[in-house]
């Protein structure tokens, strides 16, 4: 409203009338003229819904077809101006021709392209900023539709439409873009323009700019020399004119869609960066003076000498390096904290640094001030480090360097440069501080580093660096780190006392301590939940014309207790919670404190969260992991101030299996018989039948790709009956059976969930809903029964270096060769073969009931250990049972050497990184450095004869048992339950696979925010922590680097965890090749051989290790090869490729007692239905013969999308199917490439000769 008039009045409660009637009484701004006529055609809508069907209410008006609500659109925009359609209906050329006459310009310009336009329209006289004025309304759609065109195309301008006065005039500004800025486009989002915005100096605008067709990256109006925006000055015409003047090749890649980077939309304003000394980073100006030396400041006389000194190392640990006081160790333990790729380090987080000592910053608060001093104690738990002297650095112009107090350079010296520059007994005298004559006078005072740089930088003897993106730190290639000196210092004991009360419903807030591994430091707060809802979304994924679109929520369901609701939409679910919530008499009753908090479920939240962060609503406490959305939440508050967090949380994460599964899993047989997931035909809806309301059953059931449903028509049938949603014999209700069918899901989804909260906590006495994962809940598990007591987590350096130790389970073929076993066509040989998959039983359950938890500090070997422990026989006084006479644990840093009697394996126990991807090979990688615990270098000692020299390593010198009656007492349980059909057979079993996992957990250097754009100012200080920049709606999903990270974990015990399951798997595959029993392919814990050399194998193993090898206990190995047809007696045929990439035909008998075949499908990327269906395409069914022809190198295309849906998680956490994602595969060995190479250079060379 205008401004004399501070009126307020709410629109959701005025009728179609009143607001037409207020638009013409009062003017408003854009923002709120925008909204008014938003509610206008809400109403509109309704209206004529309603005329139509008296049911229709609010809710009811996004249902509407698109094209029937556009109508209804247009003609009320036809009422508001009334020559809208007559413009509507112009042709282009029509349209730019009324715009020069609106324009008063002189030129035709129906025959010039857009460019030239543009031009023409500079000629129009501006005002000082730059502005064209245009009246009307009429003119301001005309406008309207003839900059849409072009803003398609141009890349070198900026056209910004805007309401300016209070008649609603409207204005266009001309913005200019720099050139370089244009160069850098294929650049991430913020990294070469936030660099700018930090050193500009003054308040700027940052313009952001996506188009529908082409997609600009980063376009800004910022004007650097003269520290303004260009809107603050003239408009500088003869820049503009360079850019009008770009080159149409230029102009023809954009209108081609060269440049696709995904940017911003919208504008936003940073402020004035007011504090200079937060962050420090690169010095971007250059030493003018050659007799000045400040290279140790990382401050160059050249931009080449400047830009190798910045690359070297961030600023402030150069400066650390500098002092002298750190070691390399020291300092890498420091870097292991800080992101690999962050220029910019704040001065707030020196203190968060582990293993620092104590610190003085000298700084200028403002530049005529006098320097003042920071005092950063550093790291009290490193007490060697916090007994240091203190290091003294300067923060200059946000870049830190070391405070020198020696320097032999005088003020004088520098205030008299330009007067005696060219005296060459002046410039070997930098210390001068009186001339007389030709007597020179020294000074007795020495100068500090400060104080230098800060007199040249006042005197002019620097030069700026225009070119930011000069500034790119090199990438450090990974660096081989070898055992800390100081191992005892890098180890933290963890807290074993965390609540499992029974019956309490905990919220743990921090969400690194729900996902790292500080699960129980001390000070955590615990929330109670109030209420635990379930909730699943339908959506539409393909349009009218059958095209794919972006999924669009039409109904979301939800369960709080036995109370099932829906609605279209998300926002359904959570304005039922919040009014719940929003009577203050409720949460007296029903909260124990002032925030009540609400946890609701989704059955992979990954997919649901897209319809939540399109909302209108705060996103909070984002925690993504590997892609996946594991949980976030929000905050609504009621009109009395009373707060309620919701949060949402995967149900996935917890339970990892399909929704289908679940019931078989918890639920009786009775209780499957009525709660089961229903068949359904997602793309069978769309927007129009949805509203329509009749589906027909025979064209829904085309579009229901569930290939393993036997009769698919027969249970659709029955279920639409048992939904009532029949409508004579050939239709259905398909809103009915949409809302039936999501119901469904969100029982199952509810009652197995619950279901596994109650049998956790009845017989573990764990509450599942204080966990985000089944993994923390599994080690959280064993924490409460003190497995942990006596074990320390490692942090730093230590942690990065028993990092490395870290391998998985073997898998690959015999040899890295191709193996193609059996004749298909020979019965003889068929039954010779009957290959088997020898699966380990529980393998890591199982190396836990064999080995124990290293407890105690870990420690440095010191230089008497490593020369005991390369003698092998001593190595072997470490065993793993508990009457062995060495309790040592090792982690070792070691040299490989082979003698005379080295073994070569089919299966080595040695693994490297060949080309990105770890192969299992008999040959020593040229570096020669290995990191091997105990288990692991005894294993090569002793299955390969591998020659060792210990370089460097740590140890513990005690142990913890617990562990292997914990595993004992689970596994030993899930048996009985599974025999008595007990649905807790399946907790145990998910308790036992995922504890492992969490101790050896990766980086997590990486943050998640979801920013409103009215709250994107925060990032300003944060634009070299930000990986990428995403989109959705109205918000922008920012991945930021952390500045300061330090993680801890028990990465030794699943070290040790890991190298007992290649063990236990090692004893079994060597023996058997030492037996010459034939191994054909392994993957982790299952290796397939020739049944028949089972019996052989079995025998020779009870003869060496005095136990069975073939049984369901644990460390045992039994046959495991499924087929759905039946019972699977062996494979026939066998065709093994590569890792992953394998097939194998099985003779199965099926519940009639008649054999049939069936096959073991693996193909990493490809799934077995698009393989089956390649397989009938090409080859008749047979899919040994496709798995042949990619044996023989015979390259084969695979649409993944043929047999099944495939759904495409963008960036903005937006989902798309695709119609079609084609992978071609072969597989070529080393020799069969090279053998390739060479005929194609002499199918070249005779063209050549051909063509000559």
């Amino acid at each position: 409203m205008t401004h004399d008039e501070n009126k307020t009045v709410n629109i959701s409660n005025m009728t179609l009338d009143q607001l037409r009637q207020l638009l013409n009484d009062y003017d408003f701004d854009e923002m709120y003229y925008n909204r008014i006529i938003k509610r206008i055609n809400q109403l509109v809508i309704l209206e004529e819904m309603q005329r139509i069907s008296p049911q229709f209410d609010d809710d009811t008006v996004q249902h509407v077809n698109e094209r029937t609500k556009q109508q209804i659109i247009n003609q009320e925009l036809q009422n508001l101006m009334p020559d809208f359609e007559a413009i509507k209906q112009l042709e282009f050329k029509e349209k730019q021709q009324l715009t020069m006459q609106i324009l008063n310009l002189k030129y035709d310009v129906s025959q010039y392209d857009d460019i030239q336009v543009l031009e023409i329209l500079q000629q129009k006289q501006k005002d000082k900023n730059g502005v064209i004025k245009f009246d009307g309304p009429q003119n301001q759609a005309l406008v309207q539709y003839h900059l849409a065109s072009i803003l398609k195309y141009y890349k070198g301008m900026i056209i910004r439409v805007y309401y300016k006065d209070q008649d609603n005039n409207m204005s266009i500004q001309i913005y200019t873009i720099k050139d370089r800025l244009i160069q850098s486009i294929q650049q991430a989002v913020f990294k070469g323009v936030q660099n700018e915005i930090e050193h500009a100096g003054s308040d700027m605008l940052l313009e952001y700019q996506m188009f529908h067709a082409y997609k600009i990256e980063i376009l800004s109006m910022i004007d650097v020399k003269n520290k303004n925006t260009l809107q603050q000055n003239d408009v500088q015409m003869d820049e503009l004119d360079k850019n009008m003047k770009m080159k149409r090749d230029d102009y023809q890649k954009l209108k081609q869609g060269e440049y696709k980077q995904l940017v911003l939309d919208g504008q936003i304003e940073p402020k004035k960066k007011t504090n200079k000394k937060n962050k420090g980073a690169y010095f971007n100006f250059i030493n003018k003076i050659p007799q000045i030396d400040l290279s140790r400041y990382q401050i160059g006389n050249n931009l080449q000498q400047h830009l190798e000194l910045s690359r070297q190392q961030q600023c402030f640990i150069y400066a650390l390096q500098m002092s002298e006081k750190y070691n390399d160790q020291e300092i890498q333990a420091i870097l292991s904290q800080i992101p690999q790729n962050l220029q910019l380090f704040s001065l707030s987080q020196i203190k968060n640094i582990k293993h620092i000592g104590p610190i003085t910053i000298h700084y200028y608060e403002k530049e005529d001030s006098d320097s003042r001093k920071m005092i950063i104690k550093g790291d009290k738990d490193d007490e060697r480090q916090y007994k240091k002297e203190p290091i003294h650095l300067c923060l200059f112009k946000e870049h830190y360097f070391i405070y020198d107090t020696d320097l032999e350079i005088s003020n004088f010296w520098l205030n008299n440069y330009e007067q005696y520059k060219n005296n060459e007994k002046f410039l070997d005298n930098t210390n001068v501080c009186q001339i007389r004559g030709n007597c020179f006078r020294k000074s007795k005072n020495l100068n500090d580093s400060l104080s230098v740089i800060k007199l040249m930088f006042e005197l002019n003897m620097f030069e700026e660096i225009k070119d930011y993106n000069e500034f790119n730190y090199k990438e450090n290639s990974k660096q081989v780190i070898s055992a800390p000196a100081n191992a005892q210092d890098y180890c933290k004991m963890s807290r074993t006392s965390a609540t499992h009360m029974k019956g309490k419903i905990l919220l743990q807030k921090d969400s690194e301590d729900i996902l790292g591994g500080n699960l129980y430091n001390e000070g955590i707060e615990h929330n109670k939940f109030n209420k635990i809802l379930f909730a699943d979304t339908e959506a539409f994924t393909i349009d009218d014309e059958g095209k794919f679109i972006n999924h669009e929520c039409y109904l979301c369901v939800w369960a709080d207790g036995d109370i099932y609701e829906s609605s279209k939409d998300v926002n359904g679910l959570i304005r039922y919670i919040y009014k719940l919530y929003e009577n203050d008499q409720y949460i007296k009753t029903n909260c124990n404190k002032p925030q009540s908090n609400v946890l609701v479920y989704f059955h992979n939240l990954s997919y649901d969260c897209q319809f939540i962060i399109k909302e209108k609503y705060e996103i909070n406490d984002v925690i993504q992991n590997n892609g996946k959305m594991l949980q976030f939440s929000i905050t609504l508050a009621n009109r009395q101030g009373a707060k309620v967090k919701i949060v949402f949380r995967d149900s996935y994460i917890m339970i990892s299996e399909k929704l289908s599964e679940l019931p078989k899993m918890f639920l009786s047989k009775q209780e499957q018989d009525v709660i089961q997931k229903e068949v359904m035909c997602y793309n069978y809806y769309t927007k129009s039948r949805y509203l329509d309301n009749i589906g027909d059953i025979d064209e829904a059931l085309q579009f229901i790709t569930m290939k393993d449903v036997i009769d698919v028509k027969q249970e659709f049938i029955e279920a639409l009956k048992k939904s009532n949603c029949m409508i004579g014999d050939k239709s259905f209700d398909m809103q009915k059976y949409a809302l039936f069918y999501c119901e469904q899901d969100v029982r199952v989804l509810q009652k197995c969930v619950q279901k596994f909260a109650e049998l956790l906590l009845e017989n573990l006495e764990m509450d599942m809903y204080s966990y985000i994962s089944i993994s923390s809940l599994a080690l959280a598990y064993q924490a409460k029964n003190h497995c942990f007591d006596n074990c320390y987590q490692v942090t730093g350096l230590l942690r990065q270096f028993l990092q490395q130790f870290v391998i998985g389970g073997r898998c690959m073929t015999s040899e890295n060769k191709k193996q193609v076993m059996g004749n298909l066509y020979t019965n003889k040989a068929v039954k010779r073969l009957k290959l088997q998959d020898f699966d380990a039983v529980s393998l890591y359950p199982s190396a836990m009931t064999r080995t124990y938890y290293p407890a105690g500090k870990l420690q440095t070997l010191t230089p008497e250990m490593i020369q005991h422990y390369n003698v092998r026989e001593n190595l072997f006084q470490i065993k793993e049972e508990k009457t062995s006479t060495d309790y040592h644990t090792l982690f070792l840093e070691v040299k490989l050497f082979k003698g005379n009697d080295f073994k070569k394996r089919d299966f080595p126990l040695l693994s490297q990184k060949i080309d990105g991807v770890r192969q299992f090979t008999n040959k020593i990688c040229e570096e020669n450095r290995y990191f091997l615990d105990t288990i692991g270098l005894q294993e090569l000692v002793l299955r390969q004869n591998f020659k060792y020299e210990i370089i460097s390593g740590v140890y513990t010198e005690k142990r913890d048992y617990t562990i292997q009656k914990i595993i004992k007492f689970m596994f030993d349980e899930r048996v009985k339950c599974k025999e008595a059909d007990n649905p807790l057979q399946a907790v145990y079993k998910l308790m036992m696979n995922s504890s492992y996992g969490k101790t050896i957990e990766g980086d997590r250097n990486e943050t998640i925010e979801i920013y409103e754009e009215s709250q994107i100012e925060k990032l300003y200080n944060k634009y070299d922590q930000i990986n990428s920049v995403q989109q959705y709606g109205d918000k922008f999903c920012v991945k930021l680097e952390k500045e300061c990270c330090e993680q801890t974990g028990y990465h030794h015990i699943g070290i040790q965890i890991l190298s007992m399951s290649k063990r236990i798997m090692n004893e079994v595959m060597t023996l058997a090749e030492d037996e010459k029993i034939k191994i054909y392919y392994q993957d982790t814990d299952s290796m397939q051989l020739k049944g028949n050399d089972l019996v052989k194998l079995n025998k020779k193993f009870k003869a060496k290790y005095d136990r069975e090898l073939i049984g369901k206990k644990m460390g045992q190995f039994h046959s495991d090869f499924k087929s759905k047809k039946g019972k699977v007696q062996y494979g026939a045929y066998g065709v093994y490729i590569s890792k992953k990439v394998y097939c194998v035909k099985l003779r199965v008998q099926d519940k009639k007692a008649k054999f049939c075949y069936d096959y073991h499908i693996r193909m990493k990327g490809v799934t077995s239905e698009c393989i089956t269906q390649k397989a009938d395409e090409l080859y008749g069914g047979d899919v040994i013969k496709l798995y042949q022809d990619l044996a023989n190198g015979i390259p084969i295309e695979f649409d993944l999308c043929n047999a099944k849906v495939f759904m495409k998680k963008q960036d903005d956490y937006s989902y798309v199917n695709l119609s079609e994602f084609k992978r071609t595969l072969q597989f070529l060995t080393k020799e069969e490439k090279e053998q390739k190479k060479e005929e194609e250079k002499q199918k070249k060379q005779e063209e050549k000769k051909i063509k000559k």
